[in-house]
């Protein structure tokens, strides 16, 4: 049986991962997140800080490995790896929505996936961040332009797609629409089955 899987990739401060919990709510389906962390911190024996830490910064020639044998991958590959696993398991095993930066890549090959992707201006984002989020930073602004560049980063370097491009998702959403709105638009999609793809030799 293919499972109706949902991806939500999202610049920071627009609501994304609210919006993401409201349409699972509607949806009754399963919703994963910070889940996905901490099973890939239980997977690579890894405290889940570490893990967090380099979520989503892209490998480099200084990036670490998690002892000093050199044949091992740096933990920033290792975590990427093991996520992209733990992410094709949880879509073979239920309808789901996930909210991960390089899930829309990672099952790109899956036969009903539906890919988000949530945007936000700049200063509704600042004010999410500040007002919503409750986040205290010395400069938001400079802060969420980080979160939005390590993300962008983290996403062209794993895979072959362009972090943001229009033409790798099926919804390109601006919350300032309203995140009940778009998440009542999101279901209404999803429940339409307007752009699951058949399976093969099935009708």
């Amino acid at each position: 049986m293919t499972h109706k899987i949902i991806t939500l990739t999202r610049e920071y401060g627009s609501g994304g991962r609210l919006i993401a919990k409201k349409v699972a709510e509607k949806l009754n389906i399963a919703f994963y997140d910070n889940e996905l962390i901490d099973e890939t911190a239980k997977q690579l024996g890894i405290d889940i800080d570490t893990i967090r830490k380099v979520a989503d910064k892209k490998s480099s020639s200084f990036a670490y490995s998690i002892n000093t044998t050199p044949a091992l991958l740096p933990i920033n590959d290792q975590v990427y790896t093991t996520q992209a696993k733990i992410i094709k398991h949880l879509a073979d095993q239920e309808d789901c929505i996930i909210v991960n930066g390089c899930a829309n890549y990672i099952l790109d090959d899956y036969p009903q996936v539906l890919k988000i992707f949530v945007h936000a201006p700049l200063e509704s984002r600042i004010q999410r961040v500040e007002n919503e989020y409750h986040e205290q930073h010395q400069d938001t602004k400079k802060y969420v332009l980080k979160k939005d560049k390590n993300r962008k980063n983290y996403y062209n370097y794993y895979t072959t797609n362009t972090w943001g491009n229009l033409k790798d998702y099926d919804l390109c959403i601006n919350s300032d629409m309203g995140l009940d709105n778009i998440a009542d638009l999101i279901v209404q999609v999803y429940q339409s089955g307007s752009l699951w793809r058949k399976e093969e030799g099935k009708s």
